[in-house]
């Protein structure tokens, strides 16, 4: 009876660890795909900010620059929330007032408010559509089983020649 015990007990214990859980997040994420480096700088709501970083999760209590170069490849997450029913552009009027893009040449700037955008087409606090959606699925090691997150990203592409 005690080794059937035992047994169990490790049986119960290794499936156990084998279980996946799935958490679901929505990010909106930033993509470079002009032939220039750009250079962007968020201005947060004031209960966002952290000294000079700001808290870019609802999900973790993690902070990050409001300055930073974007990734061209993959795109630079702006935002992270567990709310996977809101728009995207709903999400940035909520977390930030305005975001601006300068290019290294000073040749311009990109202005986005929920106002109205200058030197761009379209504007990523008021148009839905602007947003390119992509589903991803990423596995987190917590303790001692995976953890999978379906993130719902929306990405704002900026492109040359707007």
């Amino acid at each position: 009876m005690r080794k059937l015990i035992i047994l169990t007990s490790i049986i119960l214990l290794i499936t156990a660890c084998q279980k996946k859980h799935v958490d679901h997040q929505l990010r909106i994420l930033l993509r470079n795909d002009t032939d220039s480096l750009i250079r962007v700088n968020l201005y947060p709501k004031s209960k966002y900010i952290f000294v000079r970083q700001y808290k870019y999760s609802d999900i973790l209590d993690i902070t990050k620059d409001t300055a930073f170069v974007p990734d061209a490849r993959l795109g630079s997450e702006l935002y992270i929330t567990d709310d996977i029913s809101i728009e995207p552009h709903m999400l940035a009027s909520k977390v930030f007032d305005s975001i601006n893009i300068s290019y290294p040449s000073g040749q311009k700037t990109l202005k986005f408010s929920p106002q109205g955008v200058t030197n761009y087409s379209r504007n990523l606090f008021t148009d839905r559509s602007a947003w390119i959606y992509e589903k991803n699925r990423f596995e987190r090691v917590k303790m001692w089983r995976d953890n999978s997150i379906e993130s719902d990203d929306y990405i704002f592409i900026i492109r040359g020649g707007n």
